[in-house]
């Protein structure tokens, strides 16, 4: 098995990019815990090929340069972190109803993203496009931005949520018809809750047979 195979996988559970991107790490409110996806500029190329934003090629393309270029490609990877901890803030404090603080650091990635965006040919229509991901170690992040920004603008930014598991602290867009979609993952978030629920019955059910036998 190659050391690729060995990772955790991506989910793409949120919905929109950014999210999704949010979702590359497990928080507690605003610092990351634990679940790491991204630990280094390798599993940032994965990432941004499984997300659509580099083709193979390109990947593999970033992957020589950063051989290459080591520090910066540390850099790049810190950035991405960076960029990963404005959108949780943002969002995050969006839930709680308070103005974000990181609406300013945002600003300025976005006025940085006009000069990487430009119209493009989607077949005969038209489309925003961005130059190919191979020519800048940190490219696959403008998308990413762009995500952002499209989302807190958007009447969507009401249907963003974020997982009712406070160990997870991943976000999503509640598309559900009667929006009230309360896990990340039903399957995983939502049976650990069911199991911690059924534990903590049988200690209360042990708890009392206890408590009537005497011991």
């Amino acid at each position: 098995m190659s050391q690729a195979e060995k990772q955790p996988r991506f989910k793409w559970v949120g919905e929109s990019l950014c999210l999704d991107f949010n979702n590359t790490v497990d928080w507690a409110e605003l610092e990351p815990v634990a679940g790491e996806l991204l630990p280094s500029y390798e599993r940032l190329v994965a990432w941004g090929e499984e997300a659509g934003l580099l083709s193979r090629g390109e990947g593999q393309q970033l992957l020589g340069r950063a051989k290459q270029r080591p520090e910066a490609a540390r850099r790049a990877l810190e950035r991405a972190w960076e960029l990963r901890s404005t959108i949780h803030r943002l969002f995050f404090a969006i839930l709680r109803g308070e103005l974000p603080e990181e609406l300013d650091r945002l600003n300025t990635l976005l006025a940085e993203v006009p000069a990487q965006v430009r119209p493009d040919t989607t077949g005969p229509t038209f489309a925003w496009g961005w130059p190919s991901g191979a020519n800048d170690l940190g490219g696959m992040l403008w998308p990413v931005v762009w995500s952002a920004g499209q989302l807190l603008t958007s009447p969507d930014v009401a249907r963003v949520k974020t997982c009712a598991n406070d160990r997870c602290g991943w976000l999503f867009l509640d598309a559900s018809r009667k929006h009230n979609r309360k896990w990340c993952e039903m399957g995983v978030c939502g049976n650990r809750a069911k199991a911690r629920r059924f534990y903590r019955r049988r200690k209360r059910l042990a708890r009392t047979n206890d408590a009537r036998t005497g011991r």
